[in-house]
This record gives structure tokens, sequence and C-alpha cells, in this order.
């Protein structure tokens, strides 16, 4: 197998990128580009160049839909789906893979293809105490999940994450169960409807202060990414604003890097 180089990676997460929309754009779901892949589009014309994944986000009935029509057939021969329910995963979201791509990954990436991020998009409390309540809730389960899945990291606290781990990892398993903790992360996500909120976010991860109105994920408009249009909400500012602050900003030298560590290989 050859190992690719970053540019090579742009290329195949593009393939990605064009079957997602392919299927949305055919069945008439919403989708918009996300964190780093959504501040590309806007600050690059595409990828930030260094790095090495992509990332999109749908309001939950799109995303359930996808998720039903990705599991009847929908998808090309090269690509596939990872679980999203807490068995043989700790995501609470899904993963488009291609099965072209093998990779090798040291942290918490356990799939084995290069993937694209597809996160749901949630209704969250109209009170802003009872939304940060409702988020402190999630990470806890977030937590859980994470250390149920015992991984480590080619960081500097890797080493102490996995001998703690080593110790831990039996009792967690026992007590609260990998496939809980993500059911959980999904119920509290799940606890306000899209449909019904007035303000909403991308869960898992994200801050209380990602919130949005709900307004914002239901108009969207093309934007250019590398060479291509794909879909975004049309009110992209607020959403990158609240995510990075001033994000037209490039960070400091020192943090321009990839967080995956992939090694990714073409068959």
């Amino acid at each position: 197998m050859k190992r690719l180089h970053l540019e090579e990676i742009h290329q195949a997460l593009i393939g990605l990128l064009d079957e997602f929309d392919r299927i949305c754009r055919e069945h008439n779901l919403n989708y918009s580009l996300s964190y780093g892949t959504l501040l590309g589009a806007v600050r690059h014309k595409g990828f930030i160049p260094w790095d090495d994944d992509a990332d999109v986000n749908m309001p939950r009935p799109d995303y359930e839909k996808f998720l039903e029509l990705a599991k009847n057939g929908a998808l090309g021969e090269h690509f596939c789906i990872s679980k999203d329910r807490g068995k043989g995963t700790y995501y609470s979201f899904t993963k488009l893979m291609d099965k072209r791509y093998p990779i090798h990954c040291p942290n918490h990436i356990e799939v084995k293809y290069l993937f694209l991020d597809i996160f749901p998009v949630d209704g969250v409390a109209d009170d802003v105490k009872e939304r940060e309540k409702q988020f402190k809730q999630e990470r806890k389960w977030v937590v859980l999940a994470g250390i149920c899945q015992w991984y480590t990291m080619d960081r500097w606290w890797g080493f102490i994450a996995y001998i703690i781990g080593f110790w831990f990892y039996p009792l967690f398993i026992l007590f609260v169960g990998r496939t809980r903790a993500v059911r959980k992360m999904n119920e509290f996500a799940a606890r306000y409807p899209f449909e019904t909120s007035k303000y909403c976010a991308q869960h898992n991860f994200a801050p209380p202060k990602e919130a949005v109105p709900v307004e914002v994920y239901r108009e969207y408009c093309e934007v250019e990414f590398e060479g291509k249009k794909y879909l975004a909400v049309r009110d992209w500012d607020q959403v990158l604003t609240n995510c990075f602050g001033d994000y037209m900003q490039l960070p400091p030298e020192k943090k321009r890097r990839s967080r995956h560590f992939m090694k990714v290989y073409r068959k």
C-alpha cells in the first residue's frame, strides 16, 4: 500500500465530500460544512493547509434520513458508514468512510478507513442556565465514553492517560459501559427536538456558546471549496464567530498542525 501525503489526503477527502453531497442533493437533505472545513471554505476557499480531516453537520431530521439512506443502499460501492449508537464505536455521530483508504491513527480514531465526520444538530434549552446544565450533563457522558474506549495519544499526557486507563478501564466497562455512555449522550442531545426548538447546536464536544438560533440551520447557500461548490448555512459568520472568535486570524505557527496524527494509505 502507498502512504499518502497531505495533498493526496485532501483529494481523497474531496471524494468523500462529493459522495455525501450527491446523496444529500438527490434526496433534498440539508447539510452544512462545519468546524475547520467551514472555516477553510471561508478563509482559504478550501482545506486549511495543515488540516487532515473534513466535517459536516445536519439538522437531526436530515441526519436520521441520511442514515436510513446509507443503510439501504444509497452509498457508492467504495463507501460505508460507522455506527453511532455505541456499538463498535464510542461516537454519538457517524462517519462516512472510503474503503479504498485504510488509516492508522494512534489516538481516539477507531475506524479503519479515511472518513468524513457527520454531526447531528439538535435543539437546546431556551434558558441559558438550563442550556449550560444540559451541556454539562452531555460532557460527563462524553468523558465516560472516552474512558471506556481506553485510548492513548502521542502527546505528553497520553502516557499518563494510558496508565490511568489501564487500571480504571475494566471498572468503567463493568459499571458504565460504552453503549450506555453513548446512549446517554444521544438522549441529552435529543432532549429538545430540533423541529420545535428556538436554539440549536452541534452537540458532542461543543460548548454552550456555540448555540445559535434554529433559523440559522434553515437557510443555506453554496460556498467554494477546492474549486467545487458545497452547502453551508447562510449565516456562516455567526457560526464561525461563536466557534473560533476572530476566525480570519491565522493561529500561531506552532499550532498549525494536524490534530489526528493519521497515516493514510491507498490500497
